[in-house]
């Protein structure tokens, strides 16, 4: 049985842990977006990437994949977690891979609209994943 000194100490830190949460992984996905950026801007991607890289399509899906996930993470800890938050983050995420890849010419880079493609079924498969597990926890919590 829990005292109610115990109690309030796990609710204060329940609520210190939360805000820890949020801003890891704001940072993260901050700090992932300068990454990406760089990396998708960078002159001699081959020199970053070595021998036998994976695809480029499948790159393109993976990098905004984690960014998606990171950023529906981010979202969902500071809860504001719903179906039009959802949809917003999405469109802005897409709208971001968009101006990643036209910028791209400016810096010795070929834009090519299938990367775009393949960012925004990365990103939407990002925010899937968190979706779904976040789901999964709801529902395991309700039990």
């Amino acid at each position: 049985m829990q005292t109610d000194g115990r109690r309030a100490k796990e609710t204060a830190f329940s609520r210190v842990y939360r805000r820890y949460r949020s801003s890891v992984l704001a940072a993260a996905t901050a700090a992932y977006t300068a990454l990406l950026v760089a990396a998708t801007h960078y002159p001699k991607p081959e020199r970053l990437l070595g021998r036998n890289p994976p695809s480029d399509k499948l790159l393109h899906f993976m990098a905004y994949g984690v960014l998606g996930a990171l950023a529906a993470a981010a979202l969902r800890s500071r809860g504001r977690w719903s179906g039009r938050t959802i949809a917003a983050l999405a469109g802005g995420l897409a709208l971001f891979a968009a101006l990643d890849e036209i910028t791209q010419p400016f810096f010795a880079r070929a834009a090519d609209p299938l990367d775009w493609v393949f960012d925004c079924i990365g990103i939407a498969g990002g925010i899937l994943l968190v979706v779904t597990i976040s789901s999964l926890v709801s529902a395991r919590g309700s039990r």
